[in-house]
C-alpha cells in the first residue's frame, strides 16, 4: 500500500505547489505573463488535482474491505470433479498463476511486465496447498474465484479476470476440488504493492473492479458440441475483452483491439479451425498477446462448441 500512498501524496504536493504558483502568476502585473503563464499553470493544477483524486479513489478501491455474501458450498472431491478442475486450472489459471503456463499453480511472474506498464508489484500468487489457501474455506475460495475478493474482504487482481467470473457454480467447485488436492509447491511471490499508476487507473475506472454484494447462482448449459455451450466457453475464456461483444474486434479501452474473428474464421471448416488453434500454439512467438496456449488446451468438444458459436455470431 505504501507505494501508491506515497505516490498519491506526491501528486497532492505537486497540485498544491502548482495552485500556489497559479495564484502568484495571476497577481502578476505583466499581462502576457498573467494570461499565458496563468493558463498553463492553472491547466497543470487541474490535471494534477484530477490525478490525485483518481489515485485516492483507486487506493480506496484496492484496499478497502468489501462484504460479499456467498452461499454455503461444499466440494465433494470426486475423481470426476477433480479431473474437471484440473482441466479448468490448465485452461484458465495457469496462464497467470504459473511461470510456464502449466500446472501446478505455483505462482506467476510480474503482471506489470505482462501489461507493459509500471503497475507495481502485482504477481499471481501461489495457489497450491503450500500457502494459506489451504486454510481458506470452500466459500472463501468460491468468493475469490467468482468476485476477486479474498478471505479478508479485499479486492485482488482477480476482480479484473472476467473469465473466472463467468464460471458456473459447478465448474467453480471443480476448480476448488483440484486446488484442494494439488501438490504443494514451496514458492513465495512478492507482496501485492500497486503503484500510483495502478491506483489512478483503478480510480478512473480503467481497470475493471466491479464487486457485487453477493455471489449469485450461475448455471451452465449442458456440456456438448452446441452453440449454447460455445457461448459459455467464450465467456470463461474471456474472448470478448479483446475481440468485442460481437467478436468483431471492436472493444473499448483499456483493452487492446483484437482481430475480427467474424472475418477470420467464418469461412473455415471445423477441422481447419481446430488445426489452426493447435498450430498457432505450437508456433507461439515471444510477446504474443493472444493466449494461444490456453486456447489450445481446450478439449476437442470445447473447441467444436466454440467454433459453432463463433459461426453463429458471425452469421447474418
Amino acid at each position: 500500500m505504501s507505494n501508491s500512498v506515497i505516490g498519491a501524496l506526491m501528486l497532492a504536493i505537486v497540485t498544491i505547489m502548482l495552485a500556489w504558483a497559479a495564484r502568484r502568476v495571476w497577481r502578476s502585473r505583466n499581462l502576457w505573463a498573467r494570461w499565458l503563464g496563468g493558463v498553463f499553470v492553472a491547466l497543470g493544477t487541474l490535471i494534477f488535482a484530477a490525478l490525485t483524486i483518481f489515485a485516492a479513489l483507486g487506493i480506496n478501491k484496492l484496499f478497502r474491505r468489501n462484504t460479499v455474501s456467498v452461499p454455503e458450498v461444499t466440494v465433494s472431491g470426486t475423481p470426476e470433479q477433480i479431473a474437471r478442475g484440473d482441466h479448468l486450472a490448465t485452461v484458465i489459471c495457469a496462464g497467470c498463476h504459473s511461470e510456464n503456463d502449466t500446472l501446478p499453480l505455483s505462482g506467476g511472474g510480474s503482471l506489470s511486465e505482462d501489461a507493459g506498464m509500471p503497475l507495481g508489484d502485482i504477481y499471481a500468487p501461489n495457489l497450491t496447498p503450500a500457502t494459506d489457501i489451504k486454510d481458506w474455506s470452500d466459500a472463501d475460495l468460491f468468493r475469490v474465484i467468482r468476485t476477486g475478493v479474498d478471505d479478508e474482504g479485499r479486492a485482488t487482481a482477480m476482480t479484473a479476470v472476467i473469465g473466472a467470473q463467468a464460471l458456473s457454480d459447478e465448474d467453480t467447485l471443480a476448480l476448488i476440488a483440484y486446488m484442494r488436492q494439488a501438490p504443494a509447491v514451496e514458492h513465495e511471490t512478492p507482496e501485492f504493492k500497486p503503484s500510483v499508476l495502478m491506483a489512478i487507473l483503478s480510480g478512473a475506472g480503467m481497470v475493471p473492479m466491479k464487486i457485487p454484494s453477493s455471489v449469485t447462482p450461475l448455471p451452465a448449459p449442458a456440456r456438448g458440441p452446441t452453440v449454447e455451450y460455445g457461448q459459455y466457453v467464450t465467456a470463461f475464456m474471456d474472448c470478448r475483452s479483446c475481440h468485442g461483444q460481437k467478436l468483431d474486434g471492436k472493444v473499448a479501452p483499456p483493452y487492446p483491439p483484437g482481430p475480427n474473428l467474424q472475418a477470420d474464421f467464418f469461412g473455415w471448416s471445423k477441422d481447419e479451425f481446430v488445426n489452426e488453434v493447435r498450430n498457432q500454439a505450437a508456433a507461439i512467438k515471444p510477446g504474443e498477446v493472444m493466449p494461444w496456449t490456453d486456447v489450445s488446451n481446450l478439449d476437442d468438444l470445447e473447441l467444436e462448441a466454440l467454433y459453432l458459436y463463433m459461426h453463429q455470431a458471425a452469421g447474418p
